[in-house]
């Protein structure tokens, strides 16, 4: 029969599987990208190669062609099969950045994308296929959720035939019984769980057909199931000269109801191509493709530094803070109101939120110890819609804010001028005593945040001893069994600093030293007036300088020493010759303290800074 485009639904999209310029005078050309080709590592971009793909993307725009879009993942990057490829859950992830990069890229001048069709008819090791099958589904589902967390649509899933299991688990957002009966002893631990992003929705399902597949299974679950979800049809017909037979079950396919909205050809045979061309140019061609003038928005991610009294909320777009809002820490309704009203403002869904926060971080929760809450990644999802969430501790954000510093952002205490790449030691004195590090080793930085506030101080000089032993009767429980070594942060912190002039106090005679702040008692050492506020700064400023020297020796951080936070922003006198002297004061490793770089970070909202740092490395890795 001979056909023309009167013989189809008005809108009917034909298009090529191949190169752009066989499918000229159709509506649509549909091509592969690898993601081998794209991440070679898995990971990292090949610049070259996105080019490629843009330039392609553009050749089929100058064709008055829809550009369709395949991620293949038949072949993986080899770095990813070191580590255990499919059976990885971490594919997952790394997937995921495949789909972004190709969606950051050109997602404005794709007209749909879709993933690879899956298959469950691969014996073997049932352990193995269970994994492979399961962490598959898992990526493809992240990768949607990523591609719409761009603002992109249109996007679909392929349908292998025949594979009518795969079509439940599609539509269906399950695991028929027949596949788990074989392998539901093998899926991963708490494997429910994670379709809820497998069951990532779709706007449009593909499938492909051979000569002699049978439709009917597809066609029974598609009409039953997917409430008329658009259907992509693509017939391979191997060398075959004749169109008709593909045009023939396109109409047949229609006949019987099935939502069906577009159809490729993929010929090994260009004359095939050819012809269907010419057919085709009679009757009216559907309205070229109009894209959206609006695009895809924006990327962008939430930071947050959540404090005793204060949150503030970052908006990071191309890893740049472009907005800053500040709210009472409150309750935890409270936060979640001001992340909801953030996000409702935007009108859309972070990729990634960092929250950093006081406290241990123990199975994705942090106990926040100066605001009485609980936060967990659980949470934050919920609250935002975001697909990656974290919660650290604020000195891994604090470690993390010096990972990119120069010159710009440090006063220097001793050494170079800009900071040397190397490991590097971050030390803060606030509301506590923090402390934290990055790790530099084989060109990447790795956070290391713990408890140094915790360490132990004892007295540096004799007159000391008399300060110690008063301070045991003010905070018995700080002390180290029956020694004179106390916590280092109740005495060298902003909580601390009142102890200690407390305890001086008292070895003055003062039976009733009164209650002064950690500002009031720096303010009255600094103007003199107050000799018990100048002992206490000087013990203040000699034992930091001896803790921060005892943990470079300990750490060599040879990327530099950094003071961050409130009493170093707003107290530079403190360090001066002292605190040098206690830092350098390492007897015969005088000489390797004084070869440490030391810094003061002057870093606006560190903690922003940090958590932003943390978030672009997490998502790149």
């Amino acid at each position: 029969m001979k056909y023309t485009r009167s013989d189809f639904p008005e809108g009917f999209l034909f298009g090529a599987v191949g190169p752009t310029d066989l499918a000229t005078g159709l509506d649509m050309s549909r091509f592969s990208v690898r993601w081998i080709d794209i991440l070679p590592d898995g990971r990292a971009t090949d610049a070259d190669a996105l080019d490629r793909f843009e330039k392609r993307i553009d050749q089929v725009l100058a064709h008055d062609l829809r550009p369709c879009v395949l991620l293949d993942h038949a072949e993986l990057p080899p770095a990813l099969s070191d580590i255990g490829g499919w059976r990885n859950r971490e594919m997952a992830d790394y997937f995921a950045q495949f789909a972004e990069a190709i969606v950051a890229r050109a997602g404005d001048r794709i007209f749909n994308i879709s993933t690879s069709g899956l298959s469950t008819e691969q014996p073997g090791d049932p352990r193995t296929e269970a994994r492979r099958l399961h962490h598959q589904l898992l990526a493809q589902g992240s990768a949607r959720q990523a591609m719409r967390s761009y603002g992109m649509t249109n996007l679909g899933a392929e349908i292998l035939l025949p594979d009518p299991v795969m079509a439940e688990v599609t539509f269906n957002k399950r695991y028929p019984e027949l596949l788990l009966g074989r392998l539901e002893i093998h899926l991963p631990e708490n494997w429910q769980n994670d379709f809820a992003t497998i069951a990532e929705s779709i706007d449009w399902c593909g499938v492909t057909m051979r000569k002699g597949d049978d439709l009917d299974p597809l066609m029974h679950i598609a009409l039953e199931d997917t409430e008329a979800l658009p259907f992509f049809m693509t017939l391979a017909t191997g060398t075959d000269l004749d169109p008709a037979h593909y045009l023939d079950t396109v109409q047949k396919t229609l006949a019987r109801d099935f939502p069906l909205r577009g159809a490729f050809i993929q010929s090994g045979n260009t004359v095939a191509v050819e012809v269907l061309q010419v057919t085709l140019k009679r009757g009216n061609q559907p309205s070229p493709w109009v894209r959206s003038k609006e695009g895809l928005h924006a990327h962008w991610n939430l930071v947050a530094d959540i404090g005793g009294t204060n949150t503030r909320l970052g908006v990071v777009t191309d890893g740049e803070l472009t907005d800053l809002r500040k709210h009472p820490t409150g309750t935890p309704t409270d936060l979640q109101d001001a992340l909801h009203s953030l996000c409702d403002e935007i009108g859309t869904e972070p990729r990634a939120v960092v929250a950093a926060g006081a406290g241990p971080v123990q199975n994705g929760t942090i106990r926040l110890t100066n605001a009485n809450l609980d936060l967990s990644e659980t949470e934050l999802a919920r609250a935002t819609g975001a697909h990656h969430t974290f919660v650290i501790n604020d000195f891994t954000a604090a470690a993390w804010s010096v990972a990119e510093i120069n010159e710009d952002n440090v006063e220097v205490l001793q050494g170079e001028a800009s900071p040397p790449l190397g490991t590097r030691l971050v030390v803060g004195p606030g509301t506590g005593l923090g402390v934290g590090a990055l790790l530099y080793s084989e060109g990447h930085f790795h956070t290391v945040s713990g408890e140094g506030g915790h360490m132990g101080l004892s007295p540096r000089h004799f007159d000391e001893v008399e300060v110690f032993n008063a301070a045991r009767r003010i905070a018995p429980e700080c002390f180290f069994d029956d020694t004179l070594v106390i916590e280092a942060e109740m005495f060298v912190s902003g909580t601390g600093l009142p102890i200690l002039y407390h305890a001086i106090g008292m070895t003055e005679g003062q039976t009733n030293t009164s209650t002064r702040s950690a500002k009031d008692i720096l303010q009255a050492a600094q103007d003199g007036s107050d000799a018990c506020a100048v002992k206490a700064a000087r013990m203040f400023t000699e034992h930091l300088g001896a803790i921060m020297g005892d943990l470079a020796v300990a750490l060599v951080p040879t990327g530099g020493v950094f003071l961050v936070g409130g009493v170093a922003e707003k107290n530079r006198w403190l360090f001066g010759q002292d605190f040098l002297r206690a830092f350098n004061a390492g007897g015969r490793f005088d000489d390797l303290r004084r070869d440490f770089n030391l810094y003061v970070s002057e870093q606006d909202e560190f903690g922003i800074v940090g958590a932003n740092n943390f978030c672009k490395n997490a998502l790149a890795r």
